[in-house]
């Protein structure tokens, strides 16, 4: 998937439960470690990997009269408010090697009908070891009680600078791919495990509540009110915590036994953009799907052409 902070699942394990532990604001990140050293420890087994394939099982078509605005930005662990943008930056593993990461997320004004609903593009672009590793866009919707959902994307593969090729790319439930709420308006502790959904060729992918009301110090600042969410592939759903701060976004991730990669990384700083900045990403996104027509012609080829925002 592309490399919004939210579902980017590069690697699979058998499921296992966990504890978590969490620090007080300005703590080391808040997951405590297991006995064999991981991040995640518990034993639910095969019945919570049952839990999170069901979570899939039966999504359907949207309704476009349950959709409005995305611009609208009523979701605050989501914010998508054109021109918001978000550095974050920590470590990931290349060859086995830890190296520096950053991935910067950034909310054009692109609107792109999918499905009979209108979503935003969401501009990402990552760095492994300061050099241009992917850039992909998420597009998302929102809904009249404000759900999140995540309904396409495009993710572009990059080596010593040059794009080598699409390995994301979907929009709606066409070619079997699966439609899913990426952040739910309203979370409990009670909360079953929700599908995020994906591109047809991968398992789709599910979130699962950890913890909230959690206080948490990232290099940007101190955030209360943090809901913390695993997320990962139904068949592998410990893949990663992602920390939402209301208001701000995810602030924190913290890699679990199915991350390859071992993702980490915290919010380094939040900016809104000046229009002539917005309309520089807005202008990268619609270069972007122009060439996802050349590149997966079956997909994006006979599409309409995406519009920006008014306003």
């Amino acid at each position: 998937m592309s490399l919004l902070p939210h579902h980017r699942f590069r690697g699979r394990a058998t499921f296992v439960a966990l504890l978590l532990l969490l620090a007080a604001c300005g703590g080391d990140g808040g997951a405590a470690e297991s006995s064999d050293g991981s991040n995640d420890a518990s034993d639910s087994g095969t019945d919570t990997a049952d839990q999170s394939a069901l979570a899939c099982a039966g999504t359907g078509e949207l309704d476009p009269a349950d959709f409005v605005d995305p611009t609208l930005d009523t979701n605050p662990f989501q914010p998508l408010k054109p021109g918001t943008q978000w550095v974050r930056g920590g470590s990931t593993l290349v060859g086995g090697r830890e190296v520096p990461y950053q991935v910067i997320s950034t909310v054009s004004d692109v609107i792109r009908t999918i499905d009979g609903v209108p979503a935003i593009a969401i501009l990402d672009e990552s760095e492994d070891a300061g050099e241009i590793a992917q850039v992909g866009i998420d597009y998302m919707a929102l809904d009249k009680d404000g759900n999140v959902w995540l309904v396409g994307g495009y993710t572009e593969d990059f080596e010593g600078g040059e794009f080598t090729n699409s390995e994301d790319h979907w929009l709606g439930t066409s070619d079997g791919a699966t439609i899913g709420v990426l952040t739910p308006a309203d979370m409990t502790m009670d909360t079953p495990f929700w599908c995020i959904g994906g591109d047809s060729e991968e398992d789709p992918s599910v979130g699962l509540p950890v913890e909230t009301g959690v206080s948490d110090c990232v290099a940007f600042g101190c955030f209360d009110d943090i809901r913390i969410v695993q997320e990962g592939q139904a068949g592998a759903p410990d893949n990663e915590y992602k920390y939402y701060s209301p208001g701000v976004g995810v602030v924190r991730n913290v890699p679990l036994n199915a991350s390859l990669h071992q993702d980490r990384f915290e919010l380094l700083n939040l900016i809104e953009l000046s229009p002539d900045g917005l309309a520089e990403v807005s202008q990268r996104v619609l270069d972007l799907e122009d060439h996802a027509r050349e590149v997966v012609p079956e997909v994006y080829g006979d599409t309409p052409v995406s519009t920006r925002a008014e306003g």
